[in-house]
């Protein structure tokens, strides 16, 4: 892979999966406000989702370029800023995880309180998850970029 792309690639991972935070954010305070399940709420559920699953993809196309270009660097330099990097990818999969999780409680059980109560439960940490996942990314790019 090219500079070029490694560096368009990494800027779409970041920004896509911030517009998923973001439309996380719309079932997130719509299942507290209301009683409810609306179409809107089940359409950004699952909107949230897949912009997340899209970067979590992209990020497999980044990492050989990673791996190959970045990591042994970190790994002799910077070890704290590499084990960052891992810590980044372990809480994308379980943003990943619980973003997808929430949506597939809001179609199977979101019409009774329990289903609504457990998908917003995984909406709240899928967010968590996912702005610690975005402030170590900013954290980790700012300091790790490849030596083309």
């Amino acid at each position: 892979m090219t500079g070029a792309a490694y560096a368009l690639l990494e800027r779409l991972h970041g920004h896509l999966a911030l517009l998923g935070l973001a439309v996380l954010i719309h079932p997130l305070l719509t299942l507290r406000a209301r009683a409810g399940l609306s179409r809107r709420t089940l359409l950004t559920a699952d909107l949230g989702a897949l912009l997340l699953l899209l970067p979590f993809v992209g990020g497999w196309l980044l990492y050989p370029s990673y791996r190959e270009r970045v990591k042994p660097d970190l790994l002799r330099h910077d070890l704290p800023l590499a084990l960052r990097f891992e810590t980044k990818e372990h809480l994308a999969v379980m943003t990943v995880a619980l973003a997808l999780g929430a949506a597939v409680a809001l179609h199977a059980a979101g019409r009774s309180p329990e289903g609504r109560t457990a998908a917003r439960w995984m909406l709240l940490l899928a967010a968590g998850c996912g702005l610690s996942t975005a402030a170590l990314g900013l954290w980790v790019s700012a300091g790790a970029t490849p030596a083309w």
